[in-house]
């Protein structure tokens, strides 16, 4: 018979390969194991894997590559010695195998010539999922009970296959590498983008693309292969579902290879499913041997997996869970509704309301629906379910919520979670109409509590104070935590008026009380309004501890995927910010952006601002202008309250000041949202106010800026506001420095960091910018201060000497005198010489330079962005180039020698 060479070669590798080293230690060459397993679905990169790290590792191997057609044992008898006496050669062991005839006797003659003592090697066989024959099997389980210590057999394959495995496990001598595994994880997806991509995908779009794909190395390859832009990116993100067309005919193929009619529809049923179980097919699906046709399917690979390694629950990978939803047309649709409502009352029956909704609203069913909700409505509410009891309610529709009191005050809430405010009134008049009658004035407390919370919400604590007293007054009757829930509303009203001190006594109360009733979402909510009004004290290192305990807590109770999570991830960033921390306060920004991606981008807005203030803070032009489009597209989105708004108007105009946009300025101050300097008692208003101060500076209104600060300085004295006062004195200061008055300046400087021995601000003084090193110098020399106060300096002239500012990159002259300057200097590299750029690739070098992407580089030069991506292909194919940061390095190097640097 002959042989194909190529089937005893290991896979060509791809022109970009992501070293898996963190999988190193599955790889050890042990005595004690005997096999190595690499399972997974296919696009999970087995082979590749096995081919890379083993040559990285410099393991000795021989290749088997099968087929369908090696299921035959003859054949593969012929092949299986072939590639046994190519590791032997490898390993210089001299033995001569005789030619097979019978498989399991030739097994047993080949295992008996093999030494006892020899190098460590491995024989690895891939597409072992092709292996089903009965006598096939049977001789690689006796193969790997008798194989000597020194050869570890390492398979790849899609199944998982019928070689003894439990008892191999059990003996510890088995070694898995399964899908967990072989997902990429951020840092492999990352290295990927920038190994292929000219520009690579923020951190945002990069760990979402990471969910959405949960590290499938074949999606993560679609998404790069058709992107040519920062926006395309995240365009093909959204596009990126089981659904999608490229998709649907790629897992068409795979279940028409991999199983039969009956066992498709046995999927399409289960697509029906989030998650299942054996019991719980068995109840829910008709058929014969269900149990043991699911656990057919596990061993199949067809991207199902269990919940937890052990768990007896199992789900679907999300994309092939997308593309049964789509498939799932071919049910009928009694069939389906069916199939939801018998779903929605075994989750019920096993205690998941959320899950139980979530099928009662496919079954489209109205009356089941309905009592479902008023029955369930406050538990999920409680648990932060909003965007489904959202969903659930909007199935009703308006006529039918109109009519209950406990549906309309679970929209209003439901509603208000996801700041739909107007929805919100909307229920609040169906309220105020109807209060009077005695089924919906039952419901007063709850009723007010709703009320309550809208009013703050708008920035009305004066109205909502005396509402969530009113609520305290009365008794609940359906929603159980109202007065715990009026509670913490009238601390937060407190909080706004000024009254900090109050407010904290109020919401340790709440803390307390819900310790005691074992309310998991208000206790996170307490520590994180107690961080935030610590945050306004001054007492920064405070409020951070307190968040250190809610994030034990959240750990603790599994809150992690409450929306409230985002309020505890987002307050972190901001005091991680303000120590420069800014590696950390980047991961809690995308912590919380991750907590809510389901829920919509809306929600992120302030962890987008969390984001863009890191980049402005490492100049990271590029990045940062990533971060200022989204937040932009953010903000028109929807009516944000004062606070969320004031925290982005901030970034705004730390860019606009960065890139020297004082248009930009002069057009926010003339739509900027109003404020009284008189009634500034919170950090928002505060916040709003000092934004103004800030634009009338850059625009040169000294005199104006200078009466708004003056004025909310009262307040902060007032009231106690540490934080904002240490900020309004920074402001100060820097407005009498650009005014000519330095004396007035480094008064004002002085003063802001006696108070930073308190609150430890760093990121607000290096707002300054470029005035802050000279300020600092003439301080330190001119001024006596304190102890902390002059080591609190001294870190910020650190600081600031190592931040990199906007706009140092300078862009390559384009004309044509200096390009042929550059060309014709003796020392520029040869490859210039020898493969000339145009002079378009020159202005991309130039703009590369500079750090604009992709897309600023399209709008510069006013071309299509795959024309960019055309031209910067070309420019590093002729520079022998392979990363942006090669080409940026040579643009540096080519202007310092025009410019005799």
């Amino acid at each position: 018979m002959p042989i194909l060479l190529e089937k005893l070669r290991p896979p060509a590798l791809p022109d970009t390969v992501v070293a898996r080293e963190r999988l190193n230690d599955c790889f050890a060459l042990s005595e004690r194991i005997r096999l190595l397993l690499v399972q997974a679905p296919p696009g999970y990169g087995k082979s590749t894997l096995l081919a890379e790290r083993l040559t990285q590792l410099e393991q000795p191997s021989a290749w088997l590559c099968l087929d369908a057609r090696d299921d035959e044992p003859e054949r593969f008898a012929v092949y299986f010695r072939e590639a046994l006496t190519r590791l032997c050669s490898e390993l210089d062991l001299a033995i001569e195998l005789p030619e097979a005839g019978n498989l399991a006797e030739a097994v047993e003659t080949w295992l008996a010539l093999l030494p006892a003592q020899a190098p460590p090697g491995r024989l690895v066989l891939d597409d072992v999922q092709h292996l089903t024959h009965p006598s096939i099997l049977e001789s690689l389980r006796h193969w790997l009970c008798h194989q000597p210590p020194w050869l570890t057999l390492t398979l790849a394959s899609r199944t998982r296959p019928d070689l003894g495995l439990p008892e191999l496990w059990l003996r510890g001598e088995l070694e898995e590498i399964g899908l967990s595994e072989l997902a990429f994880d951020a840092e492999e997806a990352q290295t990927l983008c920038a190994e292929q991509l000219s520009l690579p995908p923020t951190r945002v779009s990069l760990e979402r693309a990471q969910r959405r794909t949960e590290g499938w190395p074949l999606a993560l390859a679609w998404l790069i292969e058709r992107t040519t832009t920062l926006a395309s990116f995240d365009t093909l993100l959204e596009r990126l579902d089981g659904s999608h067309p490229d998709f649907v005919a790629w897992f068409d193929e795979l279940l028409a290879r991999c199983i039969d009619e009956q066992d498709r529809q046995l999927l399409l049923q289960l697509g029906v499913l989030e998650r299942f179980s054996s019991n719980l097919v068995a109840r829910l699906l008709e058929g014969e041997r269900l149990s043991q046709r699911l656990e057919a399917l596990e061993r199949a690979g067809l991207f199902l997996e269990r919940v937890e390694p052990h768990s007896q629950w199992f789900r679907f990978h999300r994309l092939f869970a997308g593309y049964l939803r789509h498939r799932r047309h071919e049910l009928s649709l009694t069939t389906q509704h069916e199939l939801h409502q018998r779903a929605s009352n075994a989750w019920l029956r096993l205690g998941n309301p959320a899950l139980a909704l979530a099928q009662a609203i496919d079954a489209e069913a109205p009356e089941p629906l309905a009592e479902l909700l008023e029955r369930e409505g406050p538990g999920l509410l409680a648990n932060g379910h909003f965007s489904l009891l959202a969903r659930g309610l909007a199935a009703l529709g308006d006529t039918r919520l109109v009519d209950s009191p406990r549906l309309t005050l679970l929209h209003g809430w439901a509603s208000h979670a996801q700041y739909h405010f107007d929805r919100t009134r909307q229920a609040i008049g169906w309220i105020e109409a109807q209060l009077e009658l005695p089924e919906w004035a039952e419901l007063a407390a709850e009723f007010a509590t709703l009320r309550a919370q809208l009013a703050i919400n708008e920035g009305d604590a004066e109205r909502a104070a005396p509402l969530a007293e009113q609520a305290l007054t009365l008794p609940p009757r359906y929603l159980a935590t109202t007065p715990l829930t009026a509670a913490a509303i009238l601390a937060e009203a407190r909080f706004v008026q000024g009254h900090l001190d109050e407010s904290l006594q109020r919401i340790h109360s709440v803390e307390r009380e819900a310790n005691r009733t074992g309310d998991a979402q208000m206790l996170l909510w307490a520590l994180c309004h107690q961080s935030e009004t610590l945050v306004a004290q001054g007492r920064l290192q405070a409020a951070f501890d307190v968040q250190e305990r809610a994030i034990a807590h959240v750990e603790h109770a599994g809150l992690d995927r409450l929306p409230v999570c985002e309020f505890l991830y987002r307050i972190r960033s901001q005091v991680l910010w303000e120590w420069q921390r800014l590696e950390e306060a980047e991961q809690a920004a995308l912590k919380g952006i991750e907590v809510l991606d389901s829920q919509g981008e809306r929600w992120t807005l302030q962890c987008h601002i969390g984001l863009a203030k890191v980049a402005l803070s490492r100049g990271d032009q590029a990045q940062c202008a990533d971060h200022i489009r989204r937040l932009r597209k953010i903000l028109v989105q929807g009516n944000y309250h004062i606070d969320w708004q004031a925290n982005a108007h901030a970034t705004l105009l730390a860019w606009w000041q960065a890139n020297g946009d004082l248009d930009a300025v002069a057009r926010w101050l003339q739509e900027a949202p109003p404020g009284d300097p008189t009634k500034a008692s919170n950090h928002f208003a505060q916040c709003n106010l000092r934004n103004h101060a800030r634009a009338l500076i850059l625009l040169g209104r000294f005199d104006e800026a200078e009466a708004l600060l003056i004025e909310q300085e009262r307040q902060t004295a007032r009231l106690g506001l540490t934080t904002d006062a240490n900020r309004n004195r920074i402001c100060l200061a820097g407005l009498e420095w650009q005014r000519g008055r330095p004396d007035a300046a480094l008064a004002h400087l002085a003063q802001a960091l006696t108070l930073a021995t308190r609150t430890a601000l760093a990121g607000s003084f290096l707002r300054l910018g470029r005035a802050l090193p000279e300020m600092l110098k003439g301080l330190l020399a001119e001024h006596e201060l304190e102890p902390l106060a002059r080591g609190h300096a001294e870190r910020l002239l650190d600081l600031a000497r190592r931040q990199r500012e906007f706009g140092r990159a300078v862009r390559l002259m384009l004309d044509d005198s200096v390009i042929d300057d550059i060309v014709s200097r003796p020392d520029v590299p040869e490859l210039i010489r020898t493969s000339p750029l145009t002079r378009r690739e020159w202005q991309i070098l130039g703009l590369i330079h500079a750090g604009l992407s992709n897309e600023q580089i399209a709008e510069q030069l006013s071309v299509a962005p795959t024309t960019v991506k055309t031209h910067i292909r070309s420019l590093y194919q002729k520079q022998n180039i392979r990363r942006r940061e090669e080409a940026i390095a040579l643009a540096g190097e080519l202007l310092s020698r025009i410019q005799g640097e």
